[in-house]
C-alpha cells in the first residue's frame, strides 16, 4: 500500500530507488515485480531486471501504483474467496475450487500465508488513504473479524482460516461455520460456480 515514489522521497538517490515485490511462499512462487517509480532511471531497473533474472526467478516490469500490478489482480481472487465464504459457501469447496483450477493455494490458506494481520492492516491503510472512496466489501468485514475479534492472525501465530499443529498440519478451523454458517447442501454453489 506504500507507493514506491512515496518512498522515494527519503532517499538522497530517487533514481536509484526502485521496489522488487516477491511472493509468498517465496520458495515456490517464482515471479518477482520490478516496481519502477516516477524518478527511477533505466539502469536501476536494468540492475532490478538483472538480479531478479540471476536468482532464478521471473522478473516483471510495473509502473508505481496502489498495490501494484498483482497484488491487485491477487487481491481480487482472496477478495473473491474470503467473500464466498462469508455468502456460506463451504470452506473446502473454495480451497478444493481453487485447486482444480491450478492455483497452487486456494484462497484461504494463501491468507494464512501472507497473515491476516498484514491484510488487515493493508487494508486499513487502503481505507485510510481512499477516504470516502474507500468500498468496504465481505472480505474487509472477514479479515476484521479474524484478527480483531477472532485473532487469528495466519499461520504465523498457528491460527487463521487454518489451524496449525507444531509439525506444520494444517485443517480448516471448526469455527469458521459458526461465524459464517454454511447454506444447506442443496444451497451450495457448484465446483464449477465457485472456480
Amino acid at each position: 500500500t506504500l507507493p514506491i515514489t512515496g518512498l522515494a522521497q527519503a532517499s538522497v538517490r530517487p533514481k536509484n530507488y526502485i521496489g522488487l515485490h516477491f511472493f509468498s511462499p517465496v520458495d515456490k512462487m517464482p515471479l518477482v515485480e520490478i516496481i519502477v517509480g516516477q524518478q527511477t532511471d533505466d539502469q536501476t531497473l536494468a540492475h532490478a531486471f538483472d538480479y531478479v533474472l540471476q536468482i532464478g526467478k521471473t522478473p516483471i516490469v510495473v509502473n508505481d501504483s496502489r498495490g501494484f500490478y498483482t497484488s491487485r489482480v491477487f487481491g481480487t481472487y482472496v477478495g473473491e474467496g474470503l467473500t464466498l465464504l462469508a455468502e456460506g459457501v463451504k470452506p473446502a469447496l473454495i480451497e478444493n475450487a481453487a485447486k482444480v483450477v491450478g492455483l497452487p493455494v486456494g484462497p484461504l490458506a494463501v491468507s494464512d500465508e501472507i497473515g491476516l494481520d498484514t491484510a488487515y492492516h493493508a487494508a486499513h491503510q487502503q481505507k485510510k488513504d481512499l477516504g470516502e472512496n474507500f468500498k468496504p466489501g465481505a472480505a474487509f468485514a472477514v479479515i476484521n473479524e479474524m484478527y480483531e475479534k477472532q485473532e487469528r492472525h495466519g499461520k504465523k501465530n498457528g491460527k487463521g482460516f487454518f489451524d496449525y499443529d507444531e509439525e506444520g498440519n494444517k485443517s480448516l478451523w471448526p469455527g469458521l461455520g459458526k461465524i459464517w454458517p454454511q447454506k444447506p447442501q442443496s444451497e451450495q454453489l457448484t465446483a464449477k460456480e465457485v472456480q
